[in-house]
């Protein structure tokens, strides 16, 4: 990190924030549009994207755009930087947002907060940087489509956050950390690791930022003994200026082969983003769940539950009326104080595959996080007892069962298990690969 760089980017926020405290009103994100001739690129399949600046604050609204006050108005938490981008025509995939440093040392990718159609052929996307090199004068901006490669193109935009730096220091590896009777010792963090698949079963290209890795290595113990049932996923990387980024864990246990890529094998633990690598420290923050191992008054099991046809749109009326009205409860408990209620399963063709989906919505109160409560599927049948594959997520109170496979079943048996995570987090040096 540069003390003159920093130095000046404290002045510069400064010396604007004088010049539009006239206006601003309490709460209103100050404006940075983009200076001098507009930053456009273009992708490769025509889109043309311009960069419209950036604001500051909790209240944000487009540069340009203040008038069309619906459009695009975005909330978030105090002192939050919003990249805006203008987007012609404004029917194209959604994509995320490459934020790079000058040196291009490293890169994390953010979504899009928002998409607003403001006029014919033109909408708006904006991204919500929960990190970007807030020590650097500017930083580099690229686009990435969900389903492609990173453009080439590039934006440069001016940094106009100050940077306010905790010094954190980082303890030595092998590293011990404990949530109640669970331990793990982080052993090994590397930065810049391959990402350890791609199309086909080959390594990714390493030479794209964007396809770099953060590799962790650990063991976990409970109350004392080698515990194999213990997974991570989550995990969340935050550094002393402020910048924090969410990711989830691809595990790739030891002598482990990828199940979709049988000829390639790999080991260790993986996830995206990472921050910074030439930053003094991280903290890295993992959660985990178990697969197995529950105890009786963790379990509920429910059979016989029915399976009746419907539509994609049944299903998100589900979601959107919150399952309180549109449907009856087929079996309701509680489990360690999160109320649970279970509907009927809907078997449907899904708007994203074609394919026939079964979904049983399942409504929990509280919202199970809250109390760093998770629910796992523990088990999955039809009535022919014929074991069902099945994905599992969920929204701030609803979590909905889905097998893909079984297109037949004409009722369901669920075993979910409703258990305490536990979370560690550890502070340490990245190391390169």
């Amino acid at each position: 990190m540069k003390p003159k760089i920093l130095l000046w980017s404290v002045v510069s926020v400064l010396t604007v924030g004088v010049a539009v405290a006239a206006w601003a009103r309490p709460g209103d994100a100050v404006a940075f549009p983009a200076v001098g001739e507009p930053q456009i690129i273009h992708l490769d399949d025509g889109t043309k994207l311009t960069l419209l600046g950036a604001t500051y604050g909790s209240h944000h609204m487009a540069p340009g755009y203040e008038k069309l006050r619906t459009a695009n108005w975005i909330y978030t938490a105090p002192n939050t930087t919003v990249v805006w981008i203008e987007e012609e025509p404004g029917n194209q995939p959604i994509y995320e947002l490459l934020v790079s440093d000058r040196a291009n040392t490293g890169c994390v990718n953010i979504e899009a907060r928002q998409r607003s159609f403001v006029k014919p052929g033109v909408s708006l996307q904006s991204f919500v940087l929960s990190a970007f090199p807030r020590w650097d004068k500017e930083m580099i901006l690229r686009v990435k489509p969900y389903v492609g490669v990173a453009s080439k193109e590039q934006f440069v935009m001016t940094n106009p956050v100050p940077a306010t730096v905790t010094n954190w220091t980082p303890l030595p590896l092998p590293q011990t950390q404990s949530d109640g009777d669970l331990e793990v010792t982080l052993t090994k963090l590397t930065t810049g690791e391959p990402v350890p698949y791609w199309q086909g079963g080959k390594p990714a290209p390493t030479n794209e930022l964007a396809n770099q890795c953060v590799r962790l290595d650990f063991d976990v113990l409970q109350n004392g003994q080698v515990a194999t049932n213990w997974n991570p996923w989550p995990v969340v990387t935050s550094d002393g200026l402020g910048n924090s980024v969410d990711g989830l864990i691809r595990p790739y246990p030891p002598n482990g082969i990828f199940p979709r890529l049988p000829t390639y094998q790999h080991d260790g633990y993986y996830y995206q983003p990472g921050l910074w690598p030439d930053e003094p420290a991280w903290k890295v923050r993992l959660e985990f769940s178990r697969t197995s191992g529950f105890s009786a008054d963790e379990v509920w099991s429910v059979t016989n539950i029915p399976v009746v046809p419907g539509s994609q749109q049944e299903v998100d009326a589900d979601w959107l009326a919150e399952m309180s009205t549109t449907n009856s409860v087929f079996a309701e408990t509680t489990i360690a104080g999160i109320h649970l209620k279970l509907f009927r399963g809907l078997q449907y063709s899904a708007n994203s595959d074609g394919q026939k989906h079964i979904t049983v919505l399942v409504k929990a109160e509280p919202w199970p996080s809250k109390k760093r409560i998770e629910l796992t599927v523990v088990k999955a049948t039809d009535e022919q007892n014929r074991k069902l594959d099945f994905f599992w997520g969920g929204t701030t109170i609803n979590y909905p069962f889905e097998p893909t496979w079984i297109h037949d079943a004409k009722s369901l048996n669920l075993t979910i298990a409703v258990q305490k995570l536990r979370f560690v987090e550890f502070t340490v040096k990245p190391a390169k690969h």
